[in-house]
């Protein structure tokens, strides 16, 4: 009951797979892809690469607020003021989860940074390969 398959059929997930740019270029190697598609997706990966760094550095401001939370609460209870202090601690509770979250939805959205890298690196290496080729036969 709470892991219900998916109402996917075979066919659309492998229809969705085969439109899945990244997957095919992982799979099969960037030579199956033509230049300008090459060029398409190295955009976007760089496009994703600099929103993974955005959200990172966004996720780790809120994971690090906690700690802040945390010195104020202890402050605020030294001083005496325990209701300012829970609620401090509340929020600094909800700054934690926030954090986690963060973390979920970057591992849900991107994988990993080095996926990302590693799809960048091998359109490029293709790039440069391909333009040595046609380097080549032009001064031939």
């Amino acid at each position: 009951m709470w892991f219900r398959k998916s109402e996917e059929s075979p066919l659309d997930r492998l229809e969705r797979e085969a439109n899945d740019d990244f997957l095919l270029l992982e799979e099969l190697g960037p030579e199956h892809f033509c230049g300008s598609h090459l060029l398409e997706l190295h955009e976007r990966v760089r496009l994703r690469l600099a929103q993974f760094d955005r959200l990172r550095r966004l996720n780790v401001l809120i994971g690090s607020t906690a700690a802040g939370w945390m010195v104020l609460g202890i402050v605020l209870l030294l001083a005496g003021w325990p209701t300012a202090a829970r609620v401090s601690f509340a929020v600094m509770g909800i700054s934690l989860l926030g954090f986690l979250a963060g973390v979920w939805l970057l591992k849900w959205k991107f994988e990993s940074r080095g996926e990302l890298e590693f799809a960048l690196r091998t359109i490029e290496e293709e790039l440069r390969r391909r333009a040595a080729i046609k380097g080549r036969s032009a001064r031939l």
